[in-house]
Formats: C-alpha cells, structure tokens, sequence
C-alpha cells in the first residue's frame, strides 16, 4: 500500500504551501512542488505522480493550460486546475485540455479531498458520467497498476503486484496482500476484469491468486504462504498449464 503522490504547480508561495499542508493532513504525498511550467514537465519524469494540482496563470510564460497541453501528450494523467478565475472565458479554455477537476481559491480540505478521489476515479473510467462511476467504497478503481481503494476512511493505492489474492463472499471481495486486507463491495468476476493482470488467475468461484506466489500444490488445493485456497475443479487445466510456464 503507498500514499497517492500529488505534484503541486503553484507560482503562489503562501498558495502552494497551504495546498501542501492540507495534502499532508489528508495523508496524500506531496512528491514535489513547482513554480513554473518547466519545473513541472521535470518533476512529472522524475517524481511520478498520480495526479497534478495545476494553477492557471502561472506567470511565467506557459500558463497552466499551456502546461496541461503538455501533460495530456507526454505525461498522460489527471489534473485539477487550481484558480481564482471562474470566468466563461477561462472555463471555455480549460474545456478543452480535459481537466478532471476544477477547484476555486479559496477552497477548504473537504472539497479539495473529493474533488482528488473525483478526479482519479473519473480518469480511471475515461471520464464517464458522475453516475456510472465506481467509488472505491463500492469497487475500486485501476490506474497504472495500482488499484485504488478506502482504508480507514482515505483513499489509498495499492499495487497490483501486491495483490497476493482476492476472495470473494456474496457481494463483497477482500483484497489480500502480504500486510494488509481491504474490503470492497464488488463481484470477482468484476475485480478479475478491472485488474486485467496476466499473473493474476481465477482458481475457483471465490478466489483469483497471483499464479507466481503460489509456494505449494496439492490435490484441490494451493498454498501461498500460509495461506490453503481450494481449487475449484474447473479451473485446475488452466491453474496447471499456468504453474507449467512459471
């Protein structure tokens, strides 16, 4: 499990700073701050992050929709604009980069957090109404590798080589990696589909494993760790063509 890494571009100190300290206190990670598009272009190669907090007018230049153009062709991932400019001018530019989100200065931690988790889960959907979207309460969502889920309340991202196997019971599914569990509200069938991982197979109706930590076979079982999960009798070809490649 890691925090979401959020990239600040803010050409206002005090701005910037107040943006850091509220990511901070919502537990996201502020993987770097910069005060100009250039800084900006560096930092999204360098410290990979999951999503940019983007001004508009970054004054030096290449305002932040310029920025954004760049973003959308290199470094394709979500971005909120961060502004104090509401204007129909300013909204017909930003339309047409597609932002994920839109915040106005002044703004407070509880906006901040939804417009974050809005804007991951609508990228995660490619932009999909409001309304046809899974919270992470209900299914998680992927993006680059990483499932997003609720723990505790926050929005974390797990990756899915970690995921050692996920087990379903009626309508929800539990995530198992080597130190933590996360519960989901979600079909198998429906996580098996959004993970769409080549070491991940389904071995029964209620288990999908990732087929390189299984670390024993025997009849109508596996072992991952410490871990027995049944082998369902129609899914054993496929688990033993699969550990005949490993």
């Amino acid at each position: 499990m890691a925090r979401i890494r959020i990239l600040i571009v803010e050409d206002e100190p005090l701005i910037a700073e107040d943006l850091r300290g509220h990511l901070d206190e919502m537990d996201y990670e502020v993987c770097a701050l910069c005060d100009n598009a250039l800084g900006a272009m560096a930092e999204l190669t360098a410290a990979r992050p999951d999503l940019v907090l983007l001004d508009i007018n970054l004054g030096d230049g290449a305002d932040g929709v310029q920025l954004a153009e760049r973003i959308n062709a290199k470094h394709p991932l979500p971005f909120i604009f961060v502004t104090s400019h509401a204007d129909v001018a300013t909204l017909e530019r930003v339309k047409a980069v597609r932002p994920a989100g839109f915040i106005l200065k002044p703004f407070d931690e509880r906006q901040l957090r939804a417009q974050i988790e809005i804007a991951l889960a609508r990228y995660a959907h490619g932009d999909a109404p409001m309304d046809k979207l899974d919270t992470p309460e209900e299914a998680g969502f992927v993006i680059s590798e990483s499932i997003f889920v609720r723990d505790k309340g926050r929005l974390v991202k797990v990756a899915i080589d970690e995921l050692l196997f996920a087990e379903a019971d009626d309508n929800y599914v539990t995530l198992h990696t080597p130190t933590k569990r996360f519960v989901i509200t979600s079909t198998l069938g429906s996580v098996e589909k959004k993970l769409n991982s080549r070491h991940h197979l389904r071995i029964h109706r209620s288990y999908l494993v990732d087929t390189r930590r299984i670390t024993a076979v025997e009849d109508g079982y596996v072992h991952l760790g410490p871990s027995r999960l049944p082998v369902g009798k129609t899914h054993r070809e496929a688990l033993m063509a699969r550990i005949r490649t490993l």
